[in-house]
């Protein structure tokens, strides 16, 4: 079961029927992109003044993101959305990676198969097979193991490195979106923006059923959204321009402690014994056991990881 899957999906619907339903009742809430930075940023540099109108909702999704983490990416994008629920980068599709590893509890009935996560013939790399195995050994006598767990340390999964979220490039790509902003006065990511896409390919679908006048965005949107998602896969690690801003505030809440993250029970975790169930299930391919700081950064707080723990090890909890 995926709860927590299931219920950022409902989260995300619900924000998209709010808005949908808001226009069409003339309630002046704008969409999404009224808070939007990079949209807030383009527009101050093509019209040469500062949209101060637009301020106090980017700034609020700012303070969110700065408190909360990259809540925005898993529970509200409408990219994360789309991906939960057609696939693309993993988690792929409504069940997603899931897994349970038994085999690693220290109260595991020895008697029983252990069911545990192997790769397999099928086109996600992890699946769930059972098979009989060993009780798990100690991590040092295994030099595979003891290969495994090296990876493991550095944040990712033993078959698999893990794709972080490239603030670099990410600024690259805002920089020149501002400058071709300037030149042509008008702020052209909005063109591309998935978001924008999202709502657009909504509104041209009402009109088509309420107006009967079909228009080329019918086609056109959604094969942008469809090459965005599903054909470049590091968009949002490497391209999208509003990571830029949330890598920034997800740096600047990282000097906080106190602020909610997630917290993995070490004296509980299976992770010495085998268990990659938190990394498999993860979007952002994390270990939270090893992951380090700069690594948790990219936590989008989707407690996916917790809510498949075998151990129940993982929570969401400020460090004490």
């Amino acid at each position: 079961m995926n709860k927590m899957r299931y219920l950022r999906i409902a989260v995300a619907l619900a924000v998209l029927v709010a808005v949908f339903v808001c226009t069409f009742a003339h309630v002046p809430i704008g969409t999404l992109c009224a808070l939007c930075p990079v949209g807030f940023a383009e527009l101050t540099v093509a019209s040469g003044s500062v949209p101060w109108g637009l301020l106090p909702g980017v700034l609020v999704v700012l303070a969110v993101v700065f408190l909360l983490g990259r809540v925005f990416c898993s529970w509200v994008c409408p990219t994360s959305l789309l991906k939960n629920i057609f696939g693309g980068r993993t988690p792929r599709g409504l069940t997603g990676r899931t897994g349970t590893c038994p085999g690693c509890s220290k109260n595991a009935d020895s008697s029983k198969p252990d069911v545990i996560l192997s790769e397999g013939p099928s086109s996600d790399p992890y699946v769930i097979s059972t098979e009989v195995t060993e009780a798990p050994t100690p991590t040092s006598s295994r030099p595979e193991a003891h290969s495994a767990a090296v990876e493991r340390s550095r944040g990712g999964r033993p078959t698999a490195s893990r794709t972080s979220n490239n603030l670099a490039a990410q600024a690259i790509v805002l920089t020149v979106l501002l400058v071709v902003s300037f030149i042509v006065h008008f702020p052209v990511f909005c063109l591309f923006c998935p978001i924008g896409l999202t709502f657009g390919t909504l509104f041209a679908v009402s009109r088509l059923f309420v107006t009967w006048q079909p228009g080329w965005e019918l086609i056109l949107f959604p094969a942008m959204l469809f090459a965005e998602l599903f054909l470049l896969r590091r968009w949002c690690s490497a391209i999208c321009p509003l990571g830029f801003f949330f890598g920034l505030m997800a740096k600047a809440r990282a000097r906080f402690k106190f602020l909610p993250g997630i917290r993995v029970n070490k004296g509980t975790c299976l992770h010495n014994s085998g268990c990659d169930v938190c990394a498999t299930v993860c979007p952002e391919d994390l270990t939270a056991p090893t992951a380090d700081g700069h690594a948790m950064e990219d936590c989008t707080l989707c407690l996916d990881c917790r809510e498949h723990c075998p151990a129940k090890a993982i929570n969401l909890s400020s460090e004490k």
